[in-house]
């Protein structure tokens, strides 16, 4: 009867400090938020660290650890977080989308390609990555393969300006002014205001807003 109740003992005092480390853990997590929201990083990534170091399997610790080192300009433990993310759940699009952009912004242009890629073969519907794959093959410029995948946007959402101005920039790059033409006109039919400049410039004709 003693043994049994020493047992007892022990598995509710291991039941309570697991409770103890998890409200610990989430408490750091919260107070990291917060520190994120007033753009004081090194205190936010010091609380999500504390957090991690309490409940590691807690992949949300590490994602938003990682946008706050991204916001701070440090990609390289951005991308380890990122990764970390995308190990935990590789289904998630939006992890290899953000390893993505900060390879991206370290000028690592193949390596972010393929990390669109990888977003864009797990969420086709998503609009964003296909707006990073395309602006990357202009910036790479291969404006063919930018033309492209504005393309595709346009497939999937007929009505972004946004899409139809660039892929008009591309075609311009390429010397088809006639076509960039059409496609800056169609970006300020779709409300995208900064063509009207374009067709000023360039295709010497009057701006009108059709309807």
């Amino acid at each position: 009867m003693k043994i049994l109740t020493i047992l007892i003992l022990l598995f509710q005092t291991v039941n309570l400090s697991a409770q103890q480390r998890l409200d610990k853990d989430m408490e750091l997590y919260s107070l990291g938020l917060k520190y994120l929201d007033s753009t004081k990083y090194d205190m936010a990534i010091l609380n999500f660290s504390k957090a991690i170091e309490l409940n590691s399997g807690n992949s949300i610790y590490f994602y938003k650890r990682g946008q706050t080192y991204y916001v701070s300009g440090n990609y390289v433990l951005a991308i380890s977080d990122f990764e970390h993310c995308a190990n935990v759940i590789p289904d998630e699009a939006e992890y290899h989308y953000l390893v993505g952009i900060c390879n991206e912004k370290q000028n690592k242009l193949d390596t972010a390609l393929v990390n669109y890629n990888n977003a864009i073969n797990i969420n086709p519907s998503e609009i964003r990555y296909f707006k990073c794959r395309a602006s990357l093959y202009y910036k790479m410029k291969d404006y063919l393969k930018s033309i492209a995948v504005y393309n595709q946007i346009l497939e999937l959402n007929p009505k972004d300006g946004i899409a139809y101005f660039y892929r008009g920039v591309s075609k311009y790059k390429l010397n088809d002014k006639e076509s960039a033409c059409e496609d800056w006109n169609n970006a300020l039919i779709n409300s995208y205001a900064k063509a009207a400049e374009y067709i000023n410039k360039i295709c010497a004709k009057d701006v009108k807003m059709e309807k």
